[in-house]
C-alpha cells in the first residue's frame, strides 16, 4: 500500500513538471509565432525543455507500470517538484513582460520596460531550471537495452548542450589513444592542467543507481575535474554500508566512463591502472592553428610572429587562448603582445591574471591562467605539504635541468621525496627530460608559482633557501669540477640576481659568489671573476672581518683577475696589503700565503719587472718543493712561472738568472710532471704545453715549436671554444713562428683572425686588439704584398697612442716606432712606384 501511494505522488509530481513546462513552451511559442525572436536567454530553454518532458512523460509512464523502484522516486521527487516550481515562476514573469498578439503597442511598451526590471530575476531562474533539467537529464536520455525486457517502448534521444567549439583543434595521437582504451577497457582516463570540482554525493547515488539499471540501455559518463583524491576516497553513509564515491561510480559493461583530472594518480583508480592518457602542451603547429582560430579573420598574421607567441606561452592551451582573447579585446598586435610579456615581472603577471570570457563556459568558471594552476597549487599544499615546498623551491631556479640533487633535503627518506616528486608529475606541474635525469617546468608556470609565493609573502624566503642549496651545492670551481660547475651556472646566474634576501643568507651568498668567481677565474673570464670577488670580499669583510680566511682568499682571487685585466701593479699592491694578515693568520710557509707571493712574483712579470720576480717566484718555487714536494701541482705552477719569466727577460740579464735553454729544460721537466699528475687536456698540461712551444721557438726549434702551439690551440678551443683570450694568444705566437720561417701567408691569415676575434671581444681600443694590428702590420712588411693595408693598420694603431702610453705591459713600447716605421715604408714604396712610372 505505501509503494502505491509513493507512485502516486511520484507521478503527480511528474505530470505537475510536465503541465508547467507544456505552459510556458506553448507561451514561448505564441511568442515566436507573432514573427518576433525568442529572447536570446530563453533559446537553451526553449531547445532542452521539450526533451526532458519527453522523457518525464516516459517515466510517468514506467512508474505506473511499476518499472521505477521507490529509491528512484524518493529521489527524484524533490528535484521534480524544485524545478516545477521554478518553472511556474518563469511562467508568470512571462505572462506579465512577454507581449501576446491580442496586446495594444501600448500594452507591449508597458511590458517592455517591465523586462528590464524582471532580468536578474528571470536570469537566476533559468539557472536554476538548468541545474534541475541536467539532472533530470540523466534519467531521461535511455536507448535499447542489450538484454532484459521493456514494458514501456523506448526511443533514443541525443542531447547537444551547446554547439560545437569553432576553436576546437583535433589532436589525433591523443583520440587515437582514447579510442583504444575506451574500446578495450570501457574507461578511460585524460590527465593535465585542468579546472577542479566537488562531486555531490546525492546525486551520485541516483546517478549510479539509473546507470546501473541494465533496461535503461548504453551510456557515457564524464566525469570531469575530478582532481581531489581525498574527496573521492571519503567514505559516506548508506543503506549497503559506508561507501566512498570512487565506488558509487558504476562499472558496467552497458556503459563507458571517461575521466578527466589533474592528477594522474585518479585517473588509475577511476579508469585503468597504466592506462591514463596524458595530455602533453600543444605542438607547434596545434598551438599556432588555435591562436589563428580566435584571432580576427580580416587581418594577417606573419607565421614567425605566431610561432614566436606560441613558444614563449609554452604552447599551452589556455595561456594561447587568454592570448588571443587579450588581443582581440584591446586591438593589439601579436609583436605588441610578445613586447608585454618579454618586460615580465608585472606585466606579464597582469597578462596572466587577465580573465577572458567564454560563452561555453558558466559565469563562475574563471579563464585566468594564474588563478587556473593556483586550484592545483592548492589542492597540493592542502594534501602534501612537502610536495608543495619542492615546487616552491624548484621555481626558484632555472626552470630547466633541475637535478634532484638540489631538490632533495639532507637526510631525507627516499620514499618521501618520491613521493613529492611523483604527486608534481601527476599534477602535470613539472616534466622529466628525455634523459631521465633532470625536472622542467613550464615558463608560465614557474611564473604562476612565483606570483603566488609573492602575494603569501614568502618569496623571499624561498629565493633565500635556493641560495642555500646552491651554496652548499656548488663544487670549488677547479679544473676536475668544470662539469658539475656548468651544469649549475644556469641556477647560479638566476639566484644571484635576488635582491632583498633575509640576513642569515647573506653569508652562504658570499660564500657561492667566492666559489663561482674562481671558476669564473680559471675559464679565462676575468671580468667576471673580479665583480664576484669583490662583492664577496666586501660581505666577508662586513660580517666575518678583515682578517677572516674566506675575505683574505676573495682578496687574492681579486688580485689575480686585476692581473689578466692589465692592472699588474693595482694587483700587486693588493696582495702586499693582506700578506701581513696572511701571515698571521695561516703562517709564512702555507699554500694560502704562498699563493699571495707567488701571484706578486706574476705581477711583477707582468708589468717588466723581470729581476724582482725572478727573485719572488724562486722563493715560491723553493719553499713548496720543501713543503709540499716537487709533484705538488703549487710548485708546478711557481716553476712554470718561473720558467716563463726566464723565457721573457732582456737579452742583457739572461746570464745572470737564466737563459733560454734552461727555460726550456726546465719547461720539458714541468710538462712531463703534469702529464703524470694530469689528463692530457687538462688545463695544467696545455698551460705548460704552449709556453713550452714559446720557449722553442726562442731558441729556433721551429718545427716542434709549431707541433706544439698547433696541437695546444685545437685542444684549448675544443676545451674553452673559439676566442678564448689565451688561445688567441698562442695563434698569435704561432704566426710569429711561421714568420720567422718566411711562412708569411700562414702568418698573415692567422694575424688576420686573431685581430677579427679581438675585436669583437675586447674592442678597437684594447691594448691586445692594438698588440695584434701591430702584428699584421708587420706580416704584411715582411710579405711586401698589400701596403695599403699596412697603412690603414699603421693609422689605426697611432690613433690609440695614449692607450697604449697607459697600458703596463713590458712590451707596449715596440708598438708605436713600429706604426711610424711602417708608414715611413708605405711613403718609401709609393715614391719608388712613382719614380717607375
Amino acid at each position: 500500500m505505501a509503494e502505491a501511494i509513493a507512485a502516486i505522488s511520484f507521478v503527480s509530481a511528474v505530470i505537475s513538471l510536465v503541465d508547467a513546462g507544456s505552459r510556458v513552451l506553448s507561451r514561448l511559442h505564441e511568442f515566436s509565432e507573432a514573427s518576433q525572436e525568442i529572447p536570446e536567454s530563453f533559446k537553451h530553454l526553449n531547445a532542452q525543455l521539450p526533451i526532458v518532458l519527453d522523457g518525464l512523460r516516459r517515466t510517468e509512464a514506467r512508474a505506473k507500470a511499476g518499472h521505477v523502484d521507490k529509491r528512484t522516486q524518493e529521489a527524484l521527487i524533490p528535484t521534480i517538484q524544485g524545478c516545477r516550481d521554478r518553472v511556474a515562476d518563469l511562467y508568470d514573469i512571462l505572462e506579465d513582460v512577454l507581449p501576446s498578439k491580442k496586446d495594444s503597442s501600448f500594452d507591449r511598451a508597458i511590458k517592455a520596460a517591465k523586462s528590464l526590471s524582471k532580468d536578474k530575476k528571470v536570469q537566476k531562474l533559468l539557472k536554476d531550471i538548468d541545474s534541475y533539467l541536467t539532472s533530470l537529464t540523466f534519467h531521461n536520455t535511455s536507448g535499447d537495452a542489450p538484454t532484459g525486457r521493456r514494458d514501456v517502448p523506448v526511443r533514443r534521444i541525443n542531447m547537444t548542450p551547446a554547439d560545437r567549439d569553432k576553436n576546437f583543434v583535433d589532436r589525433p595521437d591523443i583520440f587515437r589513444a582514447l579510442d583504444v582504451t575506451m574500446k578495450e577497457y570501457g574507461r578511460a582516463a585524460v590527465a593535465g592542467i585542468g579546472g577542479v570540482g566537488d562531486p555531490q554525493s546525492d546525486s551520485l547515488r541516483i546517478l549510479h543507481a539509473w546507470l546501473s539499471e541494465e533496461t535503461n540501455g548504453s551510456w557515457i559518463l564524464v566525469i570531469d575535474n575530478a582532481d581531489d583524491l581525498n574527496i573521492l576516497e571519503k567514505r559516506l553513509p548508506s543503506e549497503n554500508g559506508p561507501q566512498t564515491l570512487l565506488q558509487l561510480v558504476p562499472y558496467r559493461e552497458h556503459g563507458k566512463v571517461l575521466v578527466t583530472t589533474r592528477d594522474r594518480r585518479v585517473g588509475e583508480r577511476l579508469a585503468v591502472r597504466g592506462r591514463t592518457i596524458i595530455i602533453p602542451p600543444m605542438s607547434m603547429r596545434e598551438g599556432r592553428t588555435l591562436l589563428v582560430s580566435y584571432l580576427p579573420k580580416e587581418r594577417d598574421y606573419e607565421k614567425g610572429g605566431l610561432d614566436e607567441l606560441v613558444e614563449t606561452l609554452d604552447c599551452l592551451p589556455l595561456a594561447i587562448s587568454q592570448a588571443a582573447a587579450y588581443m582581440t579585446e584591446n586591438f593589439m598586435d601579436v609583436s605588441d603582445y610578445i613586447s608585454l610579456l618579454e618586460e615580465g615581472g608585472n606585466e606579464m603577471e597582469a597578462l596572466l591574471n587577465e580573465s577572458f570570457s567564454d560563452a561555453r563556459r558558466g559565469e563562475a568558471a574563471d579563464n585566468s591562467v594564474l588563478k587556473t594552476w593556483k586550484l592545483s597549487f592548492d589542492l597540493i599544499t592542502h594534501r602534501f605539504s612537502r610536495a608543495a615546498d619542492m615546487l616552491s623551491l624548484m621555481a626558484m631556479f632555472d626552470r630547466q635541468g633541475v637535478s634532484e640533487d638540489l631538490l632533495r633535503k639532507e637526510g631525507e627518506l627516499k620514499h618521501v621525496f618520491s613521493k613529492a616528486l611523483a604527486m608534481l608529475q601527476n599534477f602535470s606541474l613539472i616534466g622529466r627530460s628525455t634523459d631521465g635525469k633532470n625536472y622542467y617546468m613550464h615558463r608560465l608556470i614557474q611564473i604562476a608559482i612565483r606570483t603566488w609565493l609573492q602575494l603569501k609573502g614568502t618569496l623571499s624566503v624561498w629565493e633565500g633557501e635556493a641560495v642555500l642549496v646552491l651554496s652548499t651545492r656548488y663544487p670549488s670551481g677547479d679544473y676536475e669540477t668544470w662539469p658539475a660547475c656548468e651544469i649549475l651556472m644556469p641556477h647560479v646566474r638566476v639566484v644571484l640576481e635576488y635582491e632583498g634576501l633575509p640576513r642569515d643568507v647573506l653569508l652562504p651568498r658570499a660564500e657561492l659568489l667566492h666559489k663561482v668567481a674562481w671558476f669564473d677565474r680559471r675559464q679565462d673570464r676575468w671580468q667576471l671573476a673580479y665583480d664576484r670577488a669583490e662583492e664577496a670580499a666586501a660581505v666577508f669583510k662586513l660580517m666575518l672581518g678583515p682578517d677572516a680566511r674566506q675575505m683574505l682568499s676573495s682578496k687574492v682571487t681579486l688580485a689575480d683577475s686585476l692581473i689578466e685585466l692589465e692592472k699588474p701593479r693595482e694587483a700587486e699592491q693588493l696582495l702586499a696589503d693582506i700578506l701581513p694578515a696572511m701571515e698571521q693568520v695561516y703562517g709564512p710557509n702555507h699554500i694560502e700565503t704562498l699563493r699571495n707571493k707567488g701571484n706578486q712574483g706574476w705581477a711583477r712579470f707582468r708589468y717588466g719587472d723581470f729581476e724582482g720576480a725572478d727573485a719572488m717566484l724562486l722563493e715560491v718555487a723553493a719553499a713548496r718543493e720543501k713543503t709540499l714536494g716537487f709533484m705538488h701541482p703549487s710548485t708546478l705552477l711557481a716553476l712554470n712561472n718561473l720558467a716563463v719569466n726566464m723565457h721573457s727577460q732582456p737579452l742583457a740579464r739572461l746570464e745572470t738568472i737564466g737563459s733560454d735553454i734552461e727555460a726550456v729544460a726546465l719547461g720539458r721537466k714541468v710538462l712531463a710532471a703534469r702529464q703524470q699528475l694530469f689528463e692530457p687536456k687538462h688545463t695544467d698540461v696545455l698551460e705548460i704545453q704552449g709556453n713550452l712551444g714559446d720557449f722553442l721557438a726562442n731558441i729556433e726549434e721551429f718545427e716542434e715549436a709549431e707541433k706544439l702551439y698547433s696541437k695546444t690551440i685545437s685542444e684549448r678551443e675544443e676545451l674553452f671554444g673559439p676566442g678564448n683570450p689565451w688561445t688567441l694568444t698562442l695563434m698569435h705566437n704561432l704566426a710569429v713562428c711561421y714568420s720567422n720561417q718566411g711562412k708569411y701567408e700562414e702568418a698573415i691569415k692567422i694575424n688576420k683572425a686573431v685581430l677579427s676575434s679581438r675585436i669583437k671581444s675586447l674592442g678597437e681600443d684594447h691594448i691586445d686588439t692594438l698588440l695584434s694590428r701591430s702584428n699584421l702590420s708587420t706580416e704584411l712588411v715582411n710579405s711586401g704584398t698589400d701596403w695599403e693595408e699596412v697603412a690603414l693598420q699603421a693609422r689605426l694603431i697611432l690613433n690609440y697612442r695614449d692607450v697604449i702610453e697607459e697600458s703596463q705591459r713590458p712590451f707596449k713600447s715596440s708598438i708605436i716606432p713600429a706604426a711610424k716605421s711602417h708608414l715611413r715604408e708605405v711613403h718609401r714604396q709609393h715614391l719608388e712606384a712613382q719614380s717607375a712610372e
